[in-house]
């Protein structure tokens, strides 16, 4: 998804054709119904069978800035939560469950931290934001779905699939401009 990035990290390229293909592959391993993402389970399954852990902080025991929602350190194969965040996985928040596909893409793409932030010579594709924004679109509003139910608008997808109305704009966009819609 071409959204503002923040600063990430130079990565390995990848194809958005490659992104969605892990995030199809991710959905059908984890077994994941058609539609909104329950994270609870879903965050509990990834730590006791996968081995990707998650732990929430707040303003006393934040790991990051307080102003990051979520954070994975690959080292510790661990997943930080903001507190509000994880409050809003819990009350099905459509902004929280967009903030944990791209997460959960950091953790899947296998983005490892590195010294080098500076991302503004770096082709989008390399762009470790960029990759985890894709992962989180294919993975939390999959394409096949949205053709399957003839969803077209950003109402729609943010309804169907418990997304933000701006993500599901994005996504919408997105696919338009590519000719995938």
């Amino acid at each position: 998804m071409d959204m503002p990035l923040h600063e990430g990290f130079p990565v390995a390229p990848r194809k958005r054709i490659d992104i969605r293909a892990i995030a199809q592959s991710a959905c059908a391993e984890l077994q994941l119904p058609p539609g909104k993402l329950d994270w609870q389970p879903l965050l509990d399954k990834l730590s006791s069978e996968y081995g990707i852990h998650y732990d929430i902080f707040d303003k006393s025991s934040s790991p990051v800035p307080m102003e990051v929602e979520a954070c994975f350190v690959p080292g510790q194969m661990t997943i930080y939560i903001r507190d509000s965040v994880f409050k809003q996985i819990a009350q099905g928040g459509q902004r929280a469950s967009f903030t944990m596909g791209h997460e959960l893409g950091h953790v899947l793409l296998a983005h490892q931290r590195t010294q080098n932030r500076l991302t503004r010579d770096v082709p989008i594709y390399c762009h470790s934001e960029w990759q985890a924004n894709t992962f989180a679109a294919e993975f939390t509003m999959p394409l096949d779905d949205i053709h399957r139910r003839t969803l077209r608008t950003a109402a729609a997808l943010s309804d169907f699939f418990g997304v933000s109305p701006a993500a599901a704009t994005t996504r919408l966009t997105d696919l338009r401009k590519r000719g995938e819609l």
